[in-house]
């Protein structure tokens, strides 16, 4: 039987760092989590009741972003180059900018740039607690799903779990509904589409969850999965 299930597994205890050149103990938070792609689910473990050092209503926090290519798969490049600028590794994250762009990257002489997703008045789902955050740090699990309406934008819905923002319509960056033909695409950032594209074009929507405000100096990031790529047309 074809398995689809993608789990990843992190680092699995905390630990104390000593920086050098009088900054102190660097207290750091790293956790385990797995990601279930075909159900769309992150799981967390708790080991020595880390998930306790998270301030509540802080995190853990769902960052959602996407690209429009007329690919059917989504574009691999842009979860490699956000682990390896933002993610980086347990105890050097970085957090993304405020603002809807989250990050460029040029593969075959084009220009692939990610977005955070909007709602209907353009609002900015901006660190550190992005578009969904658990109202309970020690219960982070969540499943979702995303689905496309009739007016072209995505129904986010929270399947299981408690988090803010459980249902929402989504858009583009700009608050504007999504463009299903090729020919109606005037320099829109968020697509690639080639010129003589005459098919569908599809939503790659990634997914990853941000740890940054407690008892604790580091900024935490699973890593950016892909969790869906929906046509448009």
């Amino acid at each position: 039987m074809k398995m689809r299930n993608h789990i990843l597994r992190m680092v699995s205890v905390f630990f104390l760092v000593l920086v050098l050149g009088g900054c102190g103990i660097m207290t750091v938070f790293s956790v385990d989590y797995s990601f279930n792609s075909d159900t769309t689910t992150f799981t967390f473990t708790n080991p020595d009741n880390i998930l306790s050092w998270i301030t509540p209503s802080t995190g853990p926090s769902l960052m959602l972003a996407y690209i429009v290519t007329d690919e059917p798969k989504h574009p691999s490049i842009l979860a490699t180059k956000f682990n390896s600028e933002f993610r980086r590794n347990v105890v050097d994250g970085r957090m993304i900018p405020s603002g809807s762009k989250i990050l460029s990257t040029l593969k075959d002489n084009k220009e692939y740039t990610l977005y955070k997703l909007s709602n209907s008045s353009g609002n900015e789902f901006n660190a550190p607690y992005f578009f969904s955050t658990a109202t309970n740090p020690l219960n982070p699990d969540i499943q979702f799903s995303l689905s496309l309406t009739s007016n072209n934008t995505l129904r986010f819905s929270i399947v299981s779990g408690s988090y803010t923002n459980p249902n929402q319509e989504l858009t583009r960056f700009d608050g504007n509904s999504f463009i299903a033909v090729p020919s109606e695409i005037a320099d829109f950032p968020d697509y690639v589409v080639s010129d003589t594209a005459v098919g569908s074009l599809f939503i790659h929507v990634y997914a990853a969850i941000n740890v940054s405000e407690g008892d604790f100096t580091n900024r935490f990031w699973t890593e950016l999965h892909p969790v869906a790529s929906i046509p448009l047309n």
